[in-house]
């Protein structure tokens, strides 16, 4: 199955490690040192500024601006 986690991306569900609070990145070292890993490897996708959610997948890490909530309750459906 595939979620869609907006702005125009789509995962699939099994790659998904981790779908986190955005703000968390704000009081957790090691979120930010995850997400500075996949900056350098220009792995990162999404707006920032926008982000509600932060989806953490195997290969890539998402800002997504749908909550953790919508994305788990869109994850139930499939």
């Amino acid at each position: 199955m595939y979620l869609y986690i907006g702005n125009d991306h789509v995962v699939k569900s099994t790659y998904i490690i981790s779908i986190l609070d955005a703000q968390l990145e704000q009081t957790s070292s090691k979120l930010q040192r995850i997400i500075e890993d996949f900056k350098e490897q220009d792995k990162l996708y999404g707006d920032q500024e926008d982000a509600k959610s932060i989806v953490i997948t195997d290969n890539a890490l998402y800002y997504s601006p749908l909550s953790t909530l919508t994305l788990k309750k869109t994850k139930k459906l499939q």
